[in-house]
């Protein structure tokens, strides 16, 4: 199974603070002609949180409308720039039935592996909690598939980053979660956005993988006093569950050279047909 990962989207229709250094429409659109070019496709694409960067309906309907060229179905995920209310009516057709009162938090069971999207974002803040609320409904839905390999999807990720102030609007309560997780070895990855940035990590009893951007980055800088947003090329992160586990691919949106390696490829794949070594040029 083939899951596609997008993230802090950010659409606007103004240029705001960040809106000088990319155009995110442009960029979403570029993002879509990626994912639809993949050979394979992916299975399903997550979009882990704010999508729109002031939940306005006129940014999501923007939204919807760029994303509408997407070929994978889209499974989406509220972040702290996104409005509540307006999130719900905008994806009202896409999401299950059956979500908790007080977040969008929701599970996907018709894949080879279960998805559940986790939402702990707190309306008009920019951080998040995990509350009991989460915890009574996470370890639920966890409790009804104890051996199926799940995939665990948020906006906020549940550590430290370094990135300091990108930290202190992070997830509190977080060790609640980890310890949900550390008792539910089924799933197998937890992936997440918010921080702008490809981030790596272990989480209880498994893996954290942190989705960078399709608009602008935050840039690379662990001293606390610092922070500040680049042009880094835009990102999307890809995730093959394939012999009993997960591995991650970044991919970075780009207009560089490309160099065709077919015919080595085919070599290659031949001598390893024959049992023969490799010959180095």
């Amino acid at each position: 199974m083939l899951i596609a990962q997008i993230s802090d989207i950010h659409i606007r229709d103004h240029l705001g603070m960040f809106g000088g250094l990319v155009d995110t429409s442009k960029t979403l659109e570029k993002a879509i002609q990626l994912l639809n070019a993949l050979d394979p496709q992916p299975d399903v694409v997550l979009a882990t949180g704010d999508l729109t960067d002031d939940g306005t309906k006129e940014q999501y309907s923007q939204f919807l409308e760029i994303i509408s060229a997407l070929n994978a179905p889209l499974l989406p995920l509220p972040g702290n720039h996104d409005d509540y209310s307006e999130f719900l009516n905008a994806f009202s057709s896409t999401l299950p039935d059956e979500i908790p009162e007080k977040h969008c938090s929701y599970v996907i069971d018709n894949f080879p592996v279960r998805l559940i999207a986790l939402d702990t974002s707190l309306p008009g803040q920019h951080d998040a909690l995990f509350s009991e609320d989460h915890e009574l409904w996470l370890s639920r839905v966890l409790s009804q598939e104890k051996e199926k390999p799940t995939l665990l999807f948020t906006h906020f990720p549940p550590f430290e980053t370094g990135i300091n102030f990108m930290d202190l609007s992070g997830l509190k309560s977080a060790d609640r979660l980890e310890k949900i997780i550390r008792n539910n070895p089924q799933v197998k990855l937890v992936v997440a956005g918010h921080v702008h940035r490809p981030i790596q990590t272990s989480f209880a009893s498994t893996l954290i993988s942190v989705c960078p951007s399709t608009g602008n980055q935050l840039k690379l800088d662990l001293n606390p006093k610092n922070g500040s947003a680049v042009d880094e090329p835009p990102g999307f992160q890809l995730h093959l569950w394939k012999n009993d586990r997960f591995v991650t691919h970044t991919g970075i949106i780009w207009d560089g050279k490309e160099l065709d390696m077919s015919q080595y490829v085919a070599y290659v794949n031949e001598k390893i047909s024959k049992n023969e070594g490799i010959i180095k040029d």
